[in-house]
Parts: structure tokens; C-alpha cells; sequence
């Protein structure tokens, strides 16, 4: 008999308020709705991996393995190994921020370093401001911990400080403690805008007068088209900012390396609540992706990359241009991912994401990215997985279906 297939279970009576209340993901849910092997998926925000030099990666692993096997499978720093951090403390300082390797916590993704931050900063009850729209996992991860998340308006600027302004006086009217902004300052996800340089500023001062908190998550700041580079900001917000970063854009995802930088005061509560729920990083992928940044041709391979999205990013809005009903409205993204579409009033997103797969195209609807019910007339499309064959046909899916809906 199936260990499933057990007597009728009160589940609620096990299960934690937390895990009762926690959402699935709605990409997830759409990704496991299209079985079809030939679907093109505009839905998942991963890298495109065919310029990787794996023939590079496996002679490094080989040589990890042969040279130093027992420390690679072995447990390591909970903070991670010196010689990765201070890799991260090189690419950080490409945006502006200096920092000592010892500051640094490496961890399991990024998603692991913002459940971590979440963990040891939230209250059931307080209130995180994010953009409006927002990456579903981050607030998934502060939600978890009975974060309320309050949207803030972007334009293509980013997050409205003006806005944010406002809402945080209803906030404190209301007696609710603020207890800080997540922001994605660089080719947002899901929106695709860059917070000005001003912007910054306004909020890190804004932060820091009302004693809050910058969760500044940063996967693509090295991912624009043209190379460009825009100064973080935690360099001068250092005392209130925990900043985020990850590999999974700029290398891979498989490897599951992050880090976070938070200030010394947070630091040792951070290392020791990334103990409990993971020990350690895994240090065999911490050394394979220390080993592909002593190679310095890893920066000629980013250089490809922005190359290869770039030419992704232009073959999906020239066949929307021609495709989607009049009305629809796109931003313009210098880099990243992600194209934020905005389609006419009455025709829900939600519901068609779900005939799209019916018809071998997966996009996901702006619904996903809000928790106030927003985004029915709104859809993130992720152009750096596919080919550009296959973009430009997926557009031609998507315009044919919203034009029938129109």
C-alpha cells in the first residue's frame, strides 16, 4: 500500500499559522502546467547557459576533486570560504561598495540570504514596502514571516519616493511599524526599470530618518547591455542597508551560490541563523565558481551574454510591435531579463496565461507579482531562456491570443 493512502488526516491541526497561510508561487504552478516538451516559455527568469565554457568548468571540478576532494566534500565556514569572498568583495566594488571578505555571508542562493534577513528582522505584523510590481520570491520570503507587504508605484524611474512617502505616513497612522524597502534597484524583476541615482539617495535618507531598513537585492546590476554599471546603494547607506547578490543570473543557477553584505551589527545574527537552516554553503560549488573568477575571460563571457540578451530582448519587442492589439504598452529595459507589458483595460492576463499554454506558450500574469490583487491587465515576459527563433514565434502565439481577447 502507498504511504499516502492513509486515513482521512485534520491537517490544519499539524500544520503551523505560517504554513497555512503561505501561497504558492503562481510561477511555479504555471511552469507545472505546461507538460508540453515544445512549449515556449516566456515564465522562468533562467539564464540562457549556451556560451558557459563547460569544458572549462569540467577541467576545474576535475581539478578540485583531484587536488583538494576531501575539503571540497567536507563541512566549511558558515560564512563561506575566504577565497569566493573575496571574489564577491571584487564585484561589488564594480557598483561602488567597498567591503572586507569577512563581512561577507555566502549562502544558498540569494533566496536563502533574503529568508535569512526575513527570519531575523520581521515581526508578524510589520510592514515592508516593495516596488509595484515585485519579485514574487522576495515577497514570498518576508510574507512567510507574517510580513504585510505594501506596494509602492514605479514609473521609469523606479519606486515613487513621493509614494512611498505617503504610505508610510497611512502606515505609522495606523500604528503599524515600517520596518523597511525591498527594492531590486537594477532591471527589476519583474518590471525591467533601473531606480535613478537620485532615487537612491531619497530612499536610503528616507530609510535612515525612519528607522528602517534598505533590502537592496541586486542579481543583475552586472547584466546591462552595454556593460554600464550603476553605484549600489549600500556604499552610503552601509549602516542600514543589507545588500543581496547572487550568481545565478550572471553564471548559473545550479551551482546555488548567493551572498548577502549586512551591516556589522547584523552580521553575527545573520551567520548565525544561516547556521540553522543550512550550516553551510556547499563549498565544492563555492570552489567551482572561485575557480571560473580566477580566470579573468569570465568577464569577456559576461560581455557575450549581454550580447546574446540584448538580441533577445530586441527580437521580442519587434515581433510585439507587430503582433499585440493597439493599446498595449511595454517598457524599454537597458539590461536584465524581464519585458513588463501592459495590454487594455478588460483583458485579463490571468485567465489567458492558462490558454496560452493550451496553445504551447507560457508567459506569467501580472497577478504574480503583487499581493494586493493588482496586475490583471499586466504580464512579465522573461526573453533570456529561449532562442530567438522561438521568441519571435511565442510572440506571434501571444499576439494572435490577445488580439482575440481584445
Amino acid at each position: 500500500m502507498s504511504v499516502f493512502a492513509e486515513q482521512s488526516v485534520d491537517v490544519e491541526h499539524y500544520l503551523s499559522q505560517r504554513a497555512i497561510a503561505a501561497q504558492p508561487s503562481e510561477v511555479r504552478k504555471i511552469l507545472r502546467a505546461s507538460p508540453r516538451p515544445d512549449t515556449i516559455s516566456f515564465a522562468n527568469g533562467a539564464p540562457y547557459l549556451g556560451a558557459l565554457p563547460f569544458d572549462r568548468l569540467a577541467d576545474d571540478a576535475h581539478r578540485i576533486l583531484e587536488h583538494h576532494g576531501s575539503k571540497a566534500f567536507q563541512y566549511g565556514p558558515s560564512e563561506g570560504i575566504p577565497e569566493l569572498r573575496r571574489h564577491i568583495c571584487e564585484l561589488m566594488a564594480l557598483e561602488g561598495i567597498t567591503a572586507d571578505p569577512a563581512a561577507v555571508v555566502v549562502t544558498t542562493g540569494s533566496q536563502q540570504a533574503i529568508d535569512v534577513a526575513a527570519r531575523v528582522l520581521v515581526n508578524p505584523g510589520d510592514v515592508i514596502f516593495a516596488e509595484g510590481p515585485s519579485y514574487a520570491g522576495g515577497m514570498a520570503a518576508f510574507a512567510g514571516y507574517e510580513a504585510e507587504i505594501v506596494h509602492v508605484p514605479v514609473d521609469a524611474d523606479g519606486m515613487v519616493v513621493a509614494e512611498l512617502e505617503r504610505l508610510l505616513a497611512q502606515v505609522r497612522a495606523v500604528g503599524k511599524t515600517p520596518k523597511g524597502v525591498y527594492t531590486i534597484p537594477n532591471f527589476q524583476n519583474p518590471g525591467g526599470v533601473n531606480l535613478s541615482a537620485e532615487r537612491r539617495t531619497r530612499i536610503g535618507e528616507l530609510c535612515r530618518a525612519e528607522g528602517m531598513l534598505v533590502f537592496e537585492d541586486n542579481p543583475y546590476g552586472l547584466l546591462g547591455f552595454d556593460g554600464t554599471t550603476t553605484r549600489a546603494i549600500q556604499p552610503d547607506f552601509a549602516d542600514i542597508t543589507i545588500y543581496f547578490g547572487s550568481f545565478s543570473k550572471m553564471i548559473a543557477p545550479g551551482p546555488r551560490v548567493g551572498w548577502m553584505l549586512p551591516p556589522s551589527w547584523l552580521h553575527e545574527h545573520m551567520v548565525n541563523t544561516s547556521e540553522t537552516g543550512a550550516l553551510n554553503p556547499a563549498v565544492f560549488n563555492q570552489q567551482l565558481i572561485s575557480a571560473y573568477l580566477d580566470d579573468p575571460s569570465w568577464k569577456t563571457k559576461l560581455d557575450e551574454y549581454r550580447g546574446i540578451y540584448c538580441r533577445k530582448f530586441e527580437a521580442l519587442v519587434q515581433t510585439l510591435e507587430e503582433v499585440m492589439p493597439e493599446g498595449t504598452t511595454w517598457n524599454q529595459p537597458t539590461g536584465g531579463f524581464y519585458l513588463w507589458v501592459t495590454v487594455p483595460d478588460g483583458i485579463d492576463t490571468e485567465k489567458l496565461a492558462y490558454e496560452g499554454i493550451d496553445r504551447g506558450v507560457v508567459f506569467v500574469p501580472g497577478t504574480a507579482f503583487y499581493t494586493n490583487g493588482a496586475g490583471h491587465n499586466e504580464m512579465r515576459l522573461s526573453f533570456c531562456l529561449p532562442t530567438e527563433d522561438d521568441i519571435q514565434r511565442g510572440a506571434r502565439i501571444i499576439g494572435e491570443l490577445f488580439r482575440e481577447a481584445a
